[in-house]
C-alpha cells in the first residue's frame, strides 16, 4: 500500500506521511499527531494480542515474526517523524 508517494515501507520519511495526510484531508500536524500515536500504541497492543490466553498466538512463530515487524516499522516511523 502506498503512502505519500512510495510503497516500500524502509523508504517512508515524514514527507511521504506529509503527502498522505494531505490526500487524507489532515492537517499535517494532525496526521503526525495520529500517526505517533498509534505507533506507540501498536507494538503493546499487539504483544498482548498475542499472549492472550483466549487465542493460540503464544508460541506461533509466524505470529512472533509478525509483531517483531510491527515494533520495527513503529520504531523507525517514530524516530523519522520525530526527527
Amino acid at each position: 500500500m502506498k503512502i505519500g508517494s512510495t510503497y516500500k515501507f524502509s523508504e517512508v520519511q515524514a514527507r511521504h506521511w506529509a503527502q498522505f495526510a494531505a490526500g487524507a484531508d489532515f492537517t499535517k500536524a494532525q496526521a503526525k499527531r495520529r500517526i505517533l500515536e498509534l505507533a506507540k500504541l501498536l507494538p503493546t497492543t499487539a504483544r498482548k494480542l498475542q499472549s492472550d490466553p483466549r487465542h493460540s498466538f503464544a508460541d506461533n512463530a509466524l505470529v512472533e515474526q509478525i509483531n517483531t515487524l510491527i515494533e520495527q516499522r513503529c520504531a523507525l516511523t517514530i524516530r523519522r517523524l520525530t526527527d
